[in-house]
């Protein structure tokens, strides 16, 4: 996501499940603290590569579910449903975080 930024992105692509986080890393380097940014990257990449590598888009929606944002966590076809182990394994990494979307809706 750093190189990202420094090739000139403005923002970042995530599954939106812990917009906080991304922000935080966004703000930082927006502001011209990239030492702050490669922090806060670093803090939240354990979750960004879970997503990216594990859960994929199921991500999001398996985050919402857990903080009562959503009731149903079901994907669309052709997507697999989200094995248990992969999403007590999201959840595990994410409450070290305790971003926004496991708190939202309750």
């Amino acid at each position: 996501m750093i190189a990202d930024l420094d090739a000139g992105a403005t923002a970042s692509m995530t599954g939106g499940g812990y917009a906080d986080g991304i922000r935080l890393i966004v703000d930082a380097y927006a502001a011209g603290d990239a030492e702050a940014a490669a922090a806060h990257y670093q803090q939240w990449l354990p979750l960004i590569n879970y997503e990216n590598r594990q859960g994929g888009l199921a991500s999001c929606k398996a985050l919402m579910k857990e903080g009562g944002v959503i009731r149903s966590d079901a994907v669309r076809h052709p997507l697999p449903p989200m094995h248990p182990a992969t999403r007590e394994g999201l959840l595990k990494v994410a409450r070290r975080l305790a971003p926004l979307v496991l708190r939202w809706g309750r």
